[in-house]
């Protein structure tokens, strides 16, 4: 009887050791995590006969077709070592319901993301970046990135694309003879020097095998970037920023590829290019061409105000400034709302602009906030603006022409003791 009871409390402390273990391990578990924020994000997004592809990144928590994948990191200040969870490069497939028909990610061991998609006739392809080797990921920078799926989502090949230390692609269209302009920036990173000529913002051209054609420049190379990209009957409008708080908007003519023993920064092949002062650190982030008119949107700086070391204290207008397509100034209007306000996209609707836009994006101290801001073109004045502040944050990425107006980007869904999620949306605006 003695024997059964002490076999008793030993089995009731063992499980007691177990269950303390457990407690312990998921304490820890949680104490690691708490900060993780899962993320699933859109780019952009474009319409294929009836259905959607959207691009972008995500943590793949939850999803049905791709796993969430981790990687290990060495803090080079604490040497603290820890698993983290990647954001991979998202294209995913939606019906005319927008419900998910397939989803994949590009197969990277580290972070990746993808900010633009285009169809071609045997599938698509996508631009963005990724971290190709673990060193960069101490500095914060990237490889462009240039991805080929089949209609299906299966990935058939990828090239990568480096001019500095930090490169990106933007933007991808079509040139007309089956070959595809890619926009970016390829600049040094923090605190690199050099006097390397042909990073800053970059144009290229890859041909349907992703044999790279050709190859251009503008812009600094700490800071230089292009945004967006029109094609014009002699070649093509870039916008972006050179140097800081410096906003431009560049043609480079059809045949751009420069001549590798030329050091000047303007080539015969940039036709012109303007430089617009006062802008915010992003420059003009998009952009449209009505008849003869490109609608450069941004923010400016509306401050005279000085601190105690006669510095400027900047303070941003969300604005739009006017070119013609021979580069001609024509004027530029200012949302004139509170400061910190930006524009980061725009479309052309008949007789309006749609501008999408950030609210306080300059100011750390402020929530940030989305919002839509219609333009009149017959009269060039700001007629309305909604704000889009919803329970939890709403950032939009950009609004997109299809079939239907749709803005898209990120909200905050849901938090808890292992973090946040932000969940991509995507919204029909009419």
């Amino acid at each position: 009887m003695k024997k059964r009871k002490l076999i008793k409390k030993i089995i009731i402390a063992c499980i007691i050791v177990i269950l303390i273990e457990l407690l312990a391990m998921l304490i820890l578990k949680i104490s690691r995590e708490r900060d993780i924020d899962h993320l699933d994000n859109l780019n952009n997004l474009i319409m294929v006969d009836d259905t959607y592809i959207g691009v972008g990144e995500s943590d793949f928590d939850g999803s049905k077709y791709v796993s969430m994948k981790y990687y290990e990191y060495t803090n080079p200040t604490t040497k603290a070592k820890g698993r983290v969870l990647a954001n991979q490069a998202k294209i995913v497939k939606y019906d005319k319901e927008m419900n998910i028909v397939w989803e994949n990610s590009f197969d990277n061991k580290y972070d990746s993301t993808f900010y633009d998609v285009l169809k071609v006739s045997d599938g698509y392809l996508a631009v963005g970046s990724y971290v190709s080797k673990y060193d960069q990921i101490e500095v914060n920078t990237r490889d462009a990135l240039l991805v080929k799926y089949d209609l299906n989502g299966k990935m058939l090949w990828h090239k990568n694309y480096s001019v500095l230390s930090d490169t990106e692609f933007y933007k991808i269209i079509d040139d007309g003879n089956d070959n595809y302009v890619i926009i970016g920036q390829s600049i040094y990173e923090n605190m690199e020097m050099g006097t390397h000529y042909t990073g800053g913002g970059i144009i290229v051209r890859y041909d349907k095998d992703g044999n790279l054609l050709a190859h251009n420049n503008y812009g600094g190379n700490k800071s230089g970037t292009f945004n967006s990209i029109i094609k014009v009957d002699d070649g093509y409008i870039v916008c972006g920023k050179d140097g800081l708080n410096y906003g431009i908007v560049v043609k480079f003519q059809n045949d751009f590829d420069r001549d590798e023993k030329d050091t000047n920064l303007i080539t015969k092949k940039v036709l012109w290019q303007r430089t617009y002062s006062n802008t915010d650190q992003i420059g003009f982030s998009d952009m449209v061409l009505i008849d003869n008119t490109i609608y450069a949107v941004g923010a400016f700086n509306v401050s005279k105000e000085k601190d105690e070391k006669n510095q400027p204290i900047y303070k941003y207008d969300a604005g739009i400034v006017l070119y013609n397509t021979s580069g001609k100034y024509l004027g530029k209007y200012s949302l004139g709302d509170d400061v910190y306000h930006r524009f980061n996209s725009v479309i052309d609707n008949s007789q309006e602009l749609i501008i999408t836009g950030i609210m306080n994006a300059n100011n750390h101290d402020e929530k940030k906030e989305s919002m839509i801001v219609k333009f009149d073109l017959s009269d060039n004045k700001f007629s309305t603006k909604e704000i889009k502040s919803e329970k939890n944050d709403y950032i939009i990425s950009r609004i997109v022409k299809l079939n239907n107006n749709y803005i898209i980007g990120t909200s905050k869904n849901k938090c808890s003791l292992l973090g946040c999620e932000y969940q991509s949306f995507i919204n029909e605006y009419k």
